[in-house]
Formats: structure tokens, C-alpha cells, sequence
């Protein structure tokens, strides 16, 4: 019998940047081999990317 368990994988600018900008393949083939994941972004990673976002916007 296979248990599966929760991963929390803690997630910081730079990985949440390149999830969007890169295609990640076999993503789901992650769940199968080390259980469930959660992400998780703190707080100060979620005002990090508003900062970039904000100073992005003002340079174009």
C-alpha cells in the first residue's frame, strides 16, 4: 500500500517568475512520485512581486 503525503513546497520570487514564464512539463508526474503539493507563498514574496510589478509599469 502507497501513502501518499502533503508537500509543502515554499515558494520564492524567483521560482513564482519562472512558473510564469517557463512551460514546466510533467508537472503532474511530481504528485505521483513524492504525494500532494501545496504551495505556499509568503507574505513578503507577494509584496516583492507588487513592488516588480509596480517599478515594471512605471518603466513603459
Amino acid at each position: 500500500m502507497q501513502v501518499l503525503r502533503l508537500v509543502e513546497v515554499i515558494c520564492d520570487t524567483s521560482f513564482l517568475m519562472l512558473l510564469a514564464s517557463k512551460r514546466i512539463k510533467n508537472i503532474s508526474n511530481i504528485e505521483t512520485e513524492i504525494g500532494t503539493i501545496e504551495f505556499v507563498v509568503p507574505d513578503l514574496v507577494v509584496h516583492e512581486l507588487e513592488r516588480i510589478s509596480v517599478n515594471n509599469k512605471k518603466k513603459v
